[in-house]
C-alpha cells in the first residue's frame, strides 16, 4: 500500500503488523514514513521516537524523526536529529539532503 501511495492503508497495516510484532523497530520507521505522507506529523513524531527507542543505532529512525520535526517546523530539533543519524551513517544521502533542506527551511 506504501508503494501504490495509499498512505492511509498502510497505516492500517502498519498498525496490524506493530500489534503482531511490536518489538520490530523497522515497522515503526515505516508507519511514521506513511504517517508523514499524510502530513500527521504528530503520530509520524511519535513512530520515530518509538523507533530510537527500540533500535538507537539505526541511522534511519533517526531521519523518521527529523523528517516528522521538519514537518512540525522545529528546524532545531530537527537539525538535531538529522546530525544523530549522521553520526550513525555519515554518508547516507538521505540524511544529508535533509539536513540540507531543514538548514535551508530554518
Amino acid at each position: 500500500m506504501f508503494k501504490a501511495k495509499n498512505f492511509q492503508a498502510a497505516i492500517q497495516f502498519y498498525t496490524v503488523a506493530i500489534q503482531e510484532n511490536p518489538s520490530d523497530h523497522t515497522i515503526y520507521g515505516n508507519r511514521s514514513a506513511a504517517y508523514h505522507n499524510t502530513k500527521n506529523f504528530v503520530d509520524a513524531l511519535k513512530d520515530g521516537d518509538k523507533c530510537i527507542e527500540l533500535k538507537s543505532d539505526w541511522a534511519k529512525g533517526y531521519q523518521r524523526k527529523a523528517m516528522a520535526l521538519h514537518g512540525m517546523r522545529k528546524y532545531d530539533e530537527a537539525t538535531q536529529a538529522y546530525s544523530d543519524g549522521l553520526k550513525l551513517d555519515p554518508a547516507n544521502a538521505q540524511l544529508k539532503s535533509g539536513l540540507e533542506s531543514c538548514q535551508k527551511d530554518a
